[in-house]
């Protein structure tokens, strides 16, 4: 099932989430609709507050390969390594906002999947960004608190042109 976004605004998005209990919720379910979902917006990642759910998940993966889609539950970062780089990164809860951000190129998670097996895995690169960006979403923190105030102004500056040159478009459509 293909859940709804909550809007950016949402406060559930500020609080740190609950952890998941196996016992109480089906893993299975909620990993697939939070990667149908992912897949539908055509996102890398998702985090549960995204939808409204307050548990400790998240996916990342190809929105175009169902198979590469990893879920996270109850995830702890255990290491953050390697040179920290910046990248634009953007994200599904504030469309056409895209930041650029430091983060370490390599992390250690320790998690529990969809079928209860907890694991700790090292992840690099692009898939590393991604895991940082949905952990932190279970903490509470957005994008936005990890962005320099010069880049975060500056995106907002790029996102409010962008929105001006679309309702543009829409009204010259309309004429």
């Amino acid at each position: 099932m293909i859940l709804k976004l909550v809007p950016g605004t949402d406060p559930i998005l500020t609080q740190e989430t609950e952890k998941f209990d196996f016992e109480k919720d089906d893993a299975k379910e909620l990993a697939e609709n939070l990667g149908l979902t992912m897949m539908s917006l055509r996102g890398v990642g998702l985090a549960a507050p995204q939808v409204g759910i307050n548990k400790s998940v998240f996916v990342v993966g190809d929105p175009t390969n169902s198979d590469s889609i990893m879920a996270f539950f109850n995830p702890m970062l255990v290491d953050m390594m390697g040179e920290e780089t910046y990248y634009d990164e953007g994200c599904l809860s504030y469309p056409g906002l895209y930041i650029k951000i430091k983060r370490p190129q390599q992390v250690r998670m320790r998690f529990t999947d969809m079928y209860g097996e907890t694991t700790t895995n090292k992840y690099t690169g692009f898939t590393a960004r991604c895991i940082q960006h949905e952990f932190d979403h279970l903490m509470g923190i957005t994008f936005q608190k990890r962005a320099h105030p010069v880049h975060l102004q500056s995106a907002r500056n790029k996102q409010k042109k962008l929105n001006r040159q679309k309702n543009k478009k829409k009204v010259d459509l309309i004429i």
